[in-house]
């Protein structure tokens, strides 16, 4: 059980260290960064909370299903899961570049990239609520696979 925890921890100190380099590397400037962080700290501490939540379930599952024999229905839930977590991350990297997301236009200043960061910027908040959303969905579909694959091991007995 130590092994999903320590991942599930690393995968949120993860999230917002992948914040601190995005936002610093785009505002040029850390107290910017960390100005920005005060400002959001809840969110970004619950973004991150859920994410590592899920990295740590994902793992818990992994580790269930290689106690077991090979199974097509479990290896199924696997890849289900596997999908669900990718969904995820990639939602929740998205709603934390958000909020780095009107320093890009002063970065790069390309057209393409400057309608996304002004997309971005006006729905900063919506996104990052969004992605705990995401972060939710994602904890109740792992903890049903986990779920799913103990009633496979009882049921096996």
């Amino acid at each position: 059980m130590q092994r999903p925890i320590r991942n599930g921890f690393m995968g949120a100190v993860g999230l917002i260290i992948f914040y601190f380099i995005i936002m610093g590397l785009s505002s040029g400037s850390w107290s910017d960064t960390i100005s920005q962080f005060k400002e959001l700290w809840y969110w970004m501490i619950l973004l991150s909370a859920g994410f590592g939540t899920q990295i740590g379930l994902y793992s818990n599952l992994k580790t269930q299903i290689s106690l077991l024999r090979p199974d097509k229905n479990i290896g199924t839930s696997v890849g289900q899961a596997k999908s669900v977590a990718a969904t995820s991350t990639g939602t929740s990297a998205t709603a934390m570049v958000a909020c780095c997301a009107h320093h890009l236009s002063e970065v790069l200043p390309l057209i393409g990239l400057s309608a996304a960061s002004v997309f971005l910027t006006r729905y900063q908040i919506p996104l990052i609520i969004f992605g705990v959303f995401m972060n939710l969905l994602g904890i109740v579909y792992m903890i049903k696979q986990i779920r799913k694959v103990k009633t496979h091991i009882i049921n096996s007995k």
